[in-house]
This record gives C-alpha cells, sequence and structure tokens, in this order.
C-alpha cells in the first residue's frame, strides 16, 4: 500500500480561551484515575453478542455492533470489511429473517451453510447490504465479505483523524476520497464528533452517504465528553483487529491519553496472531509525541515507550496517529508513523496544513 497526503484548506474561527482550560481539566481528572479506561474496557466483551425472543447472534471477535435484534429482524453495524457471525435460532424464530450490514463493503456477499437459504435484497446505499435469509432451527454460521477478502493482493485505503467542529462540512472531504475508486475503505484514528454528542453522530453518519465506502474507527477523546456508551452502541468495539487480504488492521482505545491493561493484554495477542503479515496500528494519541514541548502523547511516557517497544518486537509496520491537529511523518521506535489529526478540527497554528486524509 502507498501513502500519501491530499491536503484541503478551509477558514476556521479562534477557539475560546475557556474551551482550552476546560480541556485542560479533563484531562487531568483523567489522568488522576488509576484506569480511567477499564469500565470501557470491559464493557467491550459485550459487543456484538445479543439474544431475542427465541434467537441470540454471536459477531464472532465482537466486529460489529447490534443495533436491532427483533423476531425475523437483526441490524448490524460493521467495524471490519469481512465478518462473522453465528445466528442461533429455535423452532419459534425459525424461518425468514432480513438481515441489515450496515457500513459494510459495497460488494460484500453473505454466505452460510447448505441449510441456509439467501436472497440478496441490494441496500438503499453502497454500504449498506441487506438479504433475505431462511433458517432451519439450530445455529448458522454466516459470512459478509467481498469476494476478495482473503485474495492478498495490493489494495488502497485512506486514513484520517479529528473532524469534531467540522462535521457539517466534512462531506466535501469524503467527496474527494469517494471520486478516488481504488479506495476499498477508510480506517480513522478517533475523535468523529466534538462531544459525543447523539445529535452530532447522526449528523455523521448523514455525512457518510457521501462517501460510498464503510469507516472503520477508534475513538478518541473528544467522543468521551459524553458516556462511551453513545459510542459503543453506535459503531461497537473501540478496541479490536480485522484482516483483510492478509494485512492486520490493529485499533486500540487511547481516548483517556493512554491505554487500559486489559486492552494491552488484547495488543499483545494481537502481535502474535499477526506476527507473519503486513500490520497497521491506529490509536488516537501518539505514544510520544515527536514535538516534545507539545505534550500531544500519552499521560505517561513510559507507558508510550513501553508500547512502541512491543509493538517494534512485534514486527508492525505502520503506525497512525490522530490528536494533534496537523501532519507529521516520523520514526517511532523505528516504525514508520505519521500524525494525521486534519479531519476538520481547529488546526495548529503557522503550520500551513489545513484540512486533509492519507491515501
Amino acid at each position: 500500500m502507498t501513502m500519501t497526503t491530499t491536503t484541503m484548506t478551509t477558514t476556521r474561527t479562534t477557539a475560546t480561551a475557556w474551551t482550552t482550560v476546560v480541556v485542560a481539566l479533563a484531562l487531568g481528572g483523567a489522568a488522576a484515575c488509576t484506569r480511567p479506561g477499564e469500565q470501557r474496557a470491559l464493557d467491550e466483551d459485550a459487543v456484538g453478542v445479543a439474544s431475542s425472543q427465541g434467537a441470540t447472534v454471536e459477531v464472532v471477535d465482537g466486529l460489529a455492533a447490534i443495533r436491532s435484534l427483533t423476531p425475523g429482524h437483526l441490524e448490524l453495524w460493521g467495524q471490519a470489511p469481512a465478518l462473522e457471525l453465528d445466528l442461533t435460532v429455535d423452532a419459534a424464530a425459525a424461518g425468514t429473517w432480513e438481515l441489515r450490514f450496515d457500513n459494510a463493503m459495497p460488494d460484500a456477499a453473505l454466505a452460510g451453510p447448505a441449510a441456509v437459504t439467501i436472497a440478496d435484497l441490494g441496500g438503499p446505499r453502497p454500504t449498506v447490504r441487506v438479504f433475505e435469509v431462511e433458517v432451519p432451527a439450530g445455529t448458522h454460521r454466516l459470512r459478509l465479505a467481498p469476494p476478495d477478502a482473503d485474495d492478498p493482493a495490493p489494495f488502497r485505503v485512506a486514513a484520517m483523524a479529528d473532524i469534531q467542529t467540522a462535521l457539517p462540512e466534512v462531506d466535501d472531504v469524503f467527496a474527494r476520497i469517494a471520486a478516488d475508486p481504488t479506495v476499498r475503505f477508510v480506517v480513522s484514528m478517533g475523535d468523529l464528533t466534538e462531544r459525543g454528542h447523539d445529535d452530532e453522530y447522526a449528523l455523521f453518519e448523514e455525512q457518510l452517504e457521501v462517501l460510498g465506502v464503510p469507516y472503520f474507527t477508534t475513538l478518541g477523546n473528544h467522543e468521551l465528553w459524553s458516556p462511551a456508551s453513545a459510542f459503543r452502541d453506535r459503531y461497537g468495539r473501540a478496541s479490536f483487529q480485522f484482516v483483510f487480504k492478509d494485512v492486520a488492521f490493529t485499533f486500540a482505545d487511547s481516548g483517556d491519553a493512554g491505554i487500559d491493561p486489559l486492552v494491552h493484554q488484547w495488543i499483545d495477542g494481537w502481535l502474535a496472531a499477526a506476527r507473519d503479515r503486513v500490520h497497521l496500528f491506529l490509536t488516537h494519541f501518539p505514544p510520544i509525541d515527536p514535538s516534545g514541548s507539545r505534550a500531544g502523547g500519552f499521560r505517561s511516557r513510559l507507558e508510550g515507550h513501553d508500547l512502541l517497544e512491543r509493538l517494534a518486537a512485534g514486527g508492525v509496520d505502520l503506525t497512525l496517529y490522530g490528536h494533534v491537529h496537523t501532519y507529521v511523518q516520523f520514526d517511532n521506535a523505528g516504525i514508520p508513523a505519521f500524525i494525521s489529526g486534519g479531519g476538520g478540527a481547529r488546526p495548529e497554528r503557522w503550520d500551513g496544513i489545513g484540512r486533509h486524509f492519507l491515501l
């Protein structure tokens, strides 16, 4: 995969002084807590699991949020280009089901065992795939994936972060990405919103309709201005790994300027699983800010150095970060790294870098 930058500029208003003070207080409060991300990490085990009236759904590795499960209807929001799920139904729940997958690959097809009959109903837009499925009683493994999901051929993705206050106008960035038909999906390092409010998430999803490809993301510190459940209920896990065309993508929740010990354990497992693959690691905060005077990295430099040592030992090929509203290309622990915080939030002054994304 190649990585280049596309830059878009726009005019912004100056942030007020009290906003800076509030952000500083919020981060200071997080730092005072021993494990500020503990509950978020624990809650991720429940993502992708639901039961209702004789039906149970379990999404493998929790790679989708279950938005609705009612008799004969299942709706999910995917966080990976290929998904597997187990649908278990008793005799009363067996029969015709409609399965809707949002944030899906446009060319994804649904496959299952011979006992299951599947009809493709299309969808209202490219990233929504709808299927009618006839399921007998029992447990059935279904897989949604594009036909080349396991073909280790080159492909392109876009990367971006820090939309925040630019939500009303981010559709122009999405349109630029959509104009490149070679981009398979977008990966994001968080800060979709300014305050994590429901109306912001609703606007974000409305803007995604311009994009035409799925948008897989972790969360950032701005999502944590509201309860983390607002992000989790809509999009699922903030720490996860998927593999597409033999390339591993690992996302880690660093929304409070650090990573919970439980997530660090998951990262060790994901590093081992991806040891023989090309591997991209994405998180919101850079573990160590390459500009030492800016303090834009983890709240603990010791934790940041430890993580980078493990990423290097684990053979990670590329690291992608956000949070700092600029573009920086550098190395960390010998691993190529990019900070790309140009999704639309107020940019760093005087650096001459405006809105941008990576390809």
